[in-house]
């Protein structure tokens, strides 16, 4: 008889991705997608460059004020982004 092993595809491919050297870039693109859906047109706008690199996420900015009030809000955005991340991968934020 055959065994059936059930799974979510979601759920094999995080289990895939945590294993292998895709784990890096796959990550990235996650932080990419979480800043452009979650944070509205105005913060993307605003956004020049974003990307995680060994758990801190580097943010250039168009406008020094718009950085300066992310940065007060910084703990928070961390808890955000690991929350939608559903694990504790962003340890910390860069702003330039």
């Amino acid at each position: 008889m055959k065994k059936h092993n059930d799974q979510p595809i979601q759920d094999i491919l995080k289990g895939m991705m945590k294993k292998g050297p895709l784990t890096t870039g796959y990550y990235d693109t996650q932080v990419k997608l979480i800043w452009n859906n979650k944070l509205g047109k105005l913060l993307t706008n605003q956004t020049v460059k974003i990307h995680l690199n060994k758990g801190v996420i580097f943010l250039k900015l168009n406008s020094a004020p718009l950085r300066k009030e992310l940065f007060m809000g910084k703990e928070q955005l961390i808890k955000q982004f690991n929350e939608e991340l559903g694990e504790n991968i962003v340890k910390d934020m860069i702003f330039s």
